[in-house]
């Protein structure tokens, strides 16, 4: 399979544990920019890595050269901003479609594309799963929906299986060093635990959240890439348990306590004038193919807490 985006937020995961889980043969797609700063774990060295943009045809000819299965995770290097631009969104848009044909034309059986629970928007309220019609309300839920249905109308003529993966929030340390890391909500709480003695929320306390771990997002993601019973379409995947921010910060000080030995106080910012919506997200069709969704949240929140005392931090366990 080709795993392109393979030193990204999920990617990176995803290919790590694919290549010591076994089982397929990876070629991971890293861009030549990423991998002039950032040198390949060892661990990597059992996979076929090509270093190129997709966005240039010759590349994506080279990357998908005699691939059944193609997943597709990597953005157009705007992770390290809550809002990307309209001309990025439109610069992935273009890539992923080009992808996406040029894998088509060249044979591929099985083509998985990461979008996001963004793509719901107004729809996150009440009990939500893969057929609640989607609402986006920013440039950001708009442009993964946009995608989402020009790659099930490109599918819709081909022999190439199409799934689409709306991921909710994930969380989780990385296999390699990643600056916006610590942008990402759980991961600045545990920044903050590692680093104070103060936990401050700067968002609505009442907000809620789908937290996943990405040790669970990637098991999950293994057994859709490899199983029989996936059919085109979109599959939902979260855990299923909503928490308010006020909660996670809090879980957040309690595993510090337990994990560190501090003692953290939380900090909870002025709430809004409206109450946030609530909601629960079902992953049911993954469940219906025997797909369960693992839950290892706090264990994942612990290697966060650790992972950021040893390098944010700088003090010593």
């Amino acid at each position: 399979m080709l795993l392109t985006g393979a030193s990204g937020h999920v990617g990176g995961r995803l290919f790590k544990h694919l290549v010591e889980t076994g089982g397929a043969d990876v070629r991971a797609e890293v861009r030549v920019a990423v991998r002039a700063w950032r040198p390949m774990p060892e661990w990597s060295s059992a996979a076929e890595i090509i270093c190129g943009d997709i966005a240039e045809p010759m590349v994506r000819e080279n990357v998908l050269r005699d691939m059944h299965t193609v997943v597709h995770l990597a953005t157009r290097g705007f992770s390290a901003r809550v809002s990307p631009t309209v001309a990025e969104m439109n610069d992935e848009h273009e890539v992923t479609l080009g992808l996406f044909r040029d894998a088509v034309r060249l044979d591929a059986r099985r083509f998985v594309y990461l979008s996001s629970i963004h793509a719901y928007g107004a729809a996150l309220v009440g009990d939500v799963d893969d057929l609640t019609p989607a609402v986006p309300t920013t440039e950001y839920g708009r442009s993964r929906l946009r995608i989402e249905r020009e790659l099930a109308e490109l599918a819709s003529g081909s022999a190439c299986q199409t799934i689409i993966v709306r991921l909710t929030n994930s969380f989780g340390t990385p296999v390699q060093p990643r600056a916006e890391t610590w942008n990402l909500l759980v991961h600045d709480l545990c920044r903050q635990a590692a680093e104070s003695d103060t936990i401050v929320l700067r968002s609505d306390a009442r907000t809620c959240r789908d937290v996943m771990a990405l040790r669970d997002v990637v098991a999950v993601l293994k057994q859709a890439i490899k199983s029989q019973d996936m059919t085109s379409g979109i599959y939902l995947l979260a855990s299923g348990n909503t928490l308010q921010l006020a909660d996670i910060a809090v879980l957040v000080a309690r595993l510090a306590h337990d994990e560190l030995g501090k003692t953290c106080s939380v900090r909870f910012g002025e709430p809004d004038n409206d109450t946030p919506p609530t909601f629960t997200l079902h992953s049911r069709r993954l469940r219906e193919i025997g797909i369960a969704i693992p839950q290892h949240r706090d264990e994942e929140i612990r290697d966060l807490l650790r992972y950021a005392c040893d390098t944010v931090s700088g003090r010593s366990r």
